[in-house]
């Protein structure tokens, strides 16, 4: 972190983020979420507030005013090379409201006797975005723009695509920069150098060092789907915390960005002066093309690990909603740290890289919750998969409610009929062993399992058969080195049917085996 400098004047408790300094040098706009002077009160996900430039360093922040805001977010994205245009994310609907979907695109504002106007929207040829964020860049031409969003191309989040103005003063269709840039993971923040070749962007994915961080990549042959490998700014600038918004002003002797590291709040601005920072990244641009041309020569069997991208959420075991929650993932000696209430999104989907067949432990706490820990391996299946996120698979880390009461129903414990043998130990076991997992976690916790069965034949053959099968698991649970006085258990038979037994779907849901926390 020696490389920030963190402009205390600005910063507050509250989100600061996307900074942009005006052509001149002499104002410093940027984002602020969660504060209540903003159209939207504390609940609106950021306003463009500003500070101007002063003999002693920069003013006091003050709101922009709701012209250029309203009650979705809002931020900008660049200027026209004289100042006098101010490029925005969203724009205003007919009502003068933006929505706040981020399906609306980009907006310029025009200033006339000082004072910004009134947003028009870019007309931007078969615009579409599928997420709730939006990030965009803009050159000092004002003819190219590079958009952050989850489009028709997005290789899983949200991922960067450029777009040209055209003699019209239309923009066209978005295009995909490709898959050396663009990951399953999330790409953000772009920014466009002087130079039309060199963009900084922000990604939770590539050769990270934490949460999200700041990379850079060049155009190469003249192409916009055509970069060379993305290289991580490093230590410097990048930490395990969230690093974003990467912005050089038309001086170009300083950057500004946000981050999440030692800040006063969610994130705070910070800038760096150039020179030598400079010098060093492109040296490490020049080292990443030697790798590259070197590894075109191995041999394949001196390739590199394979990486495998994988997306994750946190559910409450009971609803399947999603938890606030505190997560470490830590392997090959490095930690990561992840809080899914600063994920911006209602999912809250957080995505790693990581190399394929690691080792990666993963301890997870959230309030009202009992702690979980568990042990996987990259690119295996963690607990459950769906296929509702762009098309790549989310594993699911379900947690379990701290609460005395609380059921859970234990998943494919199956047993052979009229049997209390696993009719498929290899799966029974897998499952049991997180509930052993669980337990280790938690060593005060204590529980009662219980056996129902659905109702066909003698009830009291089917409460003994019960019984036998909860006997079962709990003797599993006791060979995993869990306490016997940790382990209650109770068979009831068909006494406590969840639905009707006329179906065999019906059945099958009534003959299961579940635990109860007792204390």
């Amino acid at each position: 972190m020696q490389s920030h400098l963190k402009i205390d004047s600005v910063n507050s408790s509250y989100d600061e983020h996307s900074p942009a300094l005006s052509p001149d040098g002499e104002t410093l706009y940027f984002t602020r979420s969660g504060h209540a002077a903003n159209v939207g009160g504390v609940i609106d996900r950021g306003d463009i507030w500003f500070s101007t430039k002063t003999e002693s360093g920069w003013s006091k922040a003050q709101h922009a005013g709701n012209v250029i805001n309203h009650p979705g977010l809002n931020g900008v994205v660049g200027f026209s090379a004289d100042g006098n245009r101010m490029y925005l994310l969203n724009y205003f609907d007919a009502d003068g409201q933006g929505g706040g979907s981020m399906r609306n695109g980009i907006a310029v504002s025009t200033k006339l006797n000082g004072e910004w106007q009134k947003p028009e929207r870019l007309q931007i040829q078969y615009f579409s975005n599928n997420s709730p964020y939006l990030g965009a860049t803009i050159n000092a031409e004002e003819n190219t723009l590079i958009l952050a969003m989850r489009s028709y191309l997005s290789e899983g989040n949200e991922d960067l695509y450029v777009s040209f103005k055209q003699g019209d003063d239309t923009w066209s269709q978005p295009q995909t920069l490709g898959n050396v840039v663009n990951t399953y993971g999330e790409e953000w923040s772009p920014f466009l150098a002087a130079d039309n070749e060199t963009l900084y962007f922000t990604s939770n994915a590539h050769d990270g060092l934490g949460g999200r961080d700041i990379f850079v990549t060049k155009r190469l042959n003249g192409s916009w789907q055509d970069w060379s490998t993305p290289v991580n700014l490093g230590e410097g600038i990048n930490t395990k915390g969230t690093e974003r918004d990467y912005f050089i002003p038309a001086s170009g002797d300083v950057a500004f960005f946000s981050s999440t590291q030692n800040s006063e709040g969610f994130g705070d601005l910070f800038n760096y002066a150039l020179s030598d920072a400079e010098k060093a990244l492109q040296e490490s641009i020049e080292e990443v093309f030697a790798q590259e041309e070197e590894e075109a020569e191995m041999p394949i069997e001196n390739e590199k690990t394979s990486v495998v991208v994988m997306t994750f959420q946190v559910l409450d075991k009971r609803t399947e909603t999603p938890v606030d929650a505190s997560v470490k993932m830590s392997y090959d000696g490095r930690d990561i740290d992840i809080n899914t209430a600063d994920i911006d999104s209602q999912n809250k989907h957080f995505v790693m890289s990581l190399e394929e067949g690691a080792s990666v432990e993963v301890s997870i706490a959230a309030e009202g919750f009992l702690k979980y820990q568990e042990t996987f391996t990259a690119g295996s299946s963690v607990q459950s998969m769906s296929d509702e996120f762009g098309g790549s698979s989310v594993e699911t880390f379900y947690l379990t409610p701290e609460e005395v009461g609380t059921k859970v129903k234990i998943e494919n414990v199956l047993f052979n009929r009229a049997s209390a043998n696993f009719s498929n130990p290899e799966v029974a076991k897998r499952q049991l062993d997180e509930i052993v997992q669980m337990m280790e976690s938690n060593p005060g916790m204590a529980i009662r399992l219980e056996g129902h069965t659905d109702n066909r034949g003698d009830a009291r053959l089917l409460k003994e058969l019960s019984v036998e099968r909860v006997k079962t698991v709990r003797d599993y649970l006791l060979s995993k080195g869990i306490d016997a006085e940790r382990v209650e258990f109770e068979g009831f038979g068909g006494e406590k049917p969840l639905t009707d037994n006329d179906s065999a779907s019906g059945r099958e849901i009534n003959r299961r085996v579940e635990f109860v926390i007792i204390r």
